[in-house]
């Protein structure tokens, strides 16, 4: 069983220069990547959402998060992955819904996204145990 223990942001940029009225078409990058401690089975998610206007308005919105999960002997990988990441992007959509509006844009509630487990790719890290980016 995958469980969130905690989550930081560690980096909230926002440029918000369009002019008032200015119809955006918003697009999505997102990158994830899970880093595995697998001697307490533990686990560091690592998201990078980067959001901006399909027109090149002045409007662009960066977050790069961590978080924290445990997961369980029977857990694999691309399971870990994917379900991690589901329960991460709540967190992500409510951040990016709050950040946006504190430059004045109402509603800004990105889509849900899910990942597809049979495209996630599980590569060991030879350098070794990751720390924890929450302490």
């Amino acid at each position: 069983m995958i469980e969130l223990k905690g989550y930081k942001v560690n980096r909230l940029e926002i440029e918000n220069r369009a002019k008032p009225g200015t119809q955006l078409k918003l697009q999505n990058q997102l990158k994830y990547n899970v880093n595995y401690m697998d001697d307490n089975k533990t686990c560091v998610g690592r998201l990078e959402l980067r959001i901006m206007d399909a027109d090149l308005n002045p409007f662009e919105m960066k977050i790069e998060m961590v978080a924290e999960f445990t997961y369980g002997e029977e857990d694999e990988k691309p399971d870990i992955h994917t379900g991690s990441f589901d329960q991460l992007f709540p967190f992500v959509r409510q951040i990016v819904n709050t950040a946006a509006s504190f430059t004045g844009m109402p509603g800004l509630l990105i889509p849900i996204m899910k990942l597809n487990k049979d495209t996630v790719r599980v590569n060991n890290n030879p350098k070794g145990g990751e720390q924890s980016p929450l302490n």
